[in-house]
């Protein structure tokens, strides 16, 4: 299922991924949704969920962190708009 949505949380769990010499692994469970709203606009789509392991995630945080970075940089040398801070 592909398409936009509005929304993405994560949270711990509750996926495990089992471990050699036993115990598992809590994995970062990743929802992409839509908002509340998404019925009377017309997106209403199925949420979609990854697990990641802890690393996998981390990366991923640290990635979107900086192309984050690199869009309001952009942003503000194209003088397309000046965040208030």
């Amino acid at each position: 299922m592909s398409g936009y949505r509005a929304e993405i949380e994560a949270s711990a769990g509750p996926g495990r991924l089992g471990r050699v010499g036993g115990g598992a692994l809590l994995l970062v469970r990743v929802r992409l949704f839509n908002g509340p709203d998404a019925v009377e606009r017309g997106t209403d789509l199925p949420d979609v969920f990854t697990d990641l392991d802890p690393r996998q995630a981390r990366t991923l945080a640290t990635r979107l962190i900086a192309v984050a970075e690199d869009a309001e940089q952009q942003t503000l040398k194209a003088n397309y708009w000046e965040p208030s801070r």
